[in-house]
């Protein structure tokens, strides 16, 4: 049925045999390399050199096997008219490995370099930034990677080039409002002024963790569990508390206020010993900030003063306060100090009081008047 000759046949298992001895020279690369980088790397101080050997075992292991076929291939005279083809897939083939292994190097060395135990990371580099900036780097290389294996299939990428470079100038236009927020983003994660993981309040936005910021908008989590979507442009233009940036501790401050009648040196005894006391029974409290108590009006029922106390973080602050409320109020009614309802009091002159005795004693108010 098939018109083979025997040469043909000893070149075709010559071959196979080529490709198969590629294919377990592969598998025992893959198996040994692990014990052999093990010999090698115990002996050093960091883990930087297993990192890039275990970035690039995988490709290399590819490669092998690769290279196998590709020899194989070429050994066979029947298939020398498409080994043109046959190189120029395997330059491609060799290309991508060289890509992934690149791209597997630089992100394992970006990690690496911004989560740095005994530095601290990269100077001026937030490890919380990672996540965007690992998706820059990808997203270069891959661009870079599939112009190089274009090329090197014989698609001449010159063309594909200008008219990119065209293309590109009225997609501009077109995707305006998505490439200020890329932009936006860019710039936010270069200033570190928000990071993955900040607690931040937006002017007139919500107020939560940012969980991730992606290409076109930054994802923040709310203290009701919901995610809400703030477009990286208006995010970048706002005015926003970052209570992450520099000092985790915030204040918890109470206002409130006592009698005119009341003690005002009592009333800062008793509050402050109920602070103090809150302070040393309380883990969240910062230990280095002691309790502050202030007079700081006379109001209209009351005269007025607020206390402070530092919690360790933002989100303490606010069961900081709940207690301080509880305490404060507690210890002002054990101690019988009055803290006033909003109360007005009427100061009138004679002429006034026999003008109200005039209309009592008026005909449209007597008894009969209904």
């Amino acid at each position: 049925m098939f018109d083979i000759s025997r040469d043909a046949l000893i070149e075709t298992g010559f071959a196979v045999s080529i490709a198969v001895g590629g294919l377990v020279l592969a598998g025992l690369v893959s198996r040994l390399s692990g014990r052999i980088v093990q010999i090698f790397t115990k002996s050093t101080e960091t883990d930087l050199d297993d990192l890039v050997v275990n970035a690039v075992r995988g490709p290399l292991v590819l490669f092998i096997a690769i290279q196998g076929v590709y020899i194989a291939l070429l050994t066979l005279s029947y298939l020398s008219d498409y080994s043109d083809i046959i190189r120029r897939v395997w330059a491609a083939l060799t290309l991508i490995l060289v890509i992934a292994a690149s791209r597997r190097i630089i992100v394992g060395l970006l990690d690496w370099f911004g989560h740095r135990p005994e530095t601290g990371g990269l100077p001026g580099f937030d490890s919380r930034s990672l996540p965007f900036v690992r998706r820059i780097l990808n997203v270069l290389v891959l661009t870079i990677g599939l112009l190089l294996v274009l090329d090197a299939l014989g698609v001449s990428v010159s063309p594909l080039l200008a008219g990119l470079g065209i293309g590109g100038l009225a997609m501009a236009l077109a995707l305006q409002p998505l490439l200020s927020n890329i932009f936006a983003s860019s710039y936010i994660i270069t200033d570190a002024s928000v990071a993955v993981g900040d607690f931040i309040q937006v002017a007139g936005g919500p107020t939560g963790v940012v969980e991730d910021i992606g290409w076109r908008a930054a994802r923040i989590r709310t203290f009701d569990n919901n995610i809400v979507l703030v477009p990286n442009s208006e995010l970048a233009n706002s005015t926003i508390t970052n209570f992450d940036s520099s000092d985790a501790r915030a204040d918890a401050r109470v206002d409130s206020g006592v009698a005119y009648e009341e003690d005002l040196d009592r009333v800062e005894q008793v509050i402050l010993e109920e602070l103090n006391d809150l302070a040393a029974n309380l883990d969240i409290v910062d230990p280095e900030r002691t309790p502050l108590f202030r007079f700081s009006e006379f109001g209209d029922s009351n005269v007025g003063f607020f206390v402070k106390m530092r919690a360790k973080t933002w989100s303490d602050s606010f069961y900081l306060k709940h207690e301080m409320m509880k305490r404060i109020h507690s210890r002002l009614n054990r101690e019988g100090i009055v803290v006033n309802y909003p109360a007005r009091r009427l100061l009138m002159a004679k002429e006034d009081v026999n003008g109200l005795d005039r209309l009592v004693q008026s005909p449209n108010n007597s008894g009969d008047a209904n």
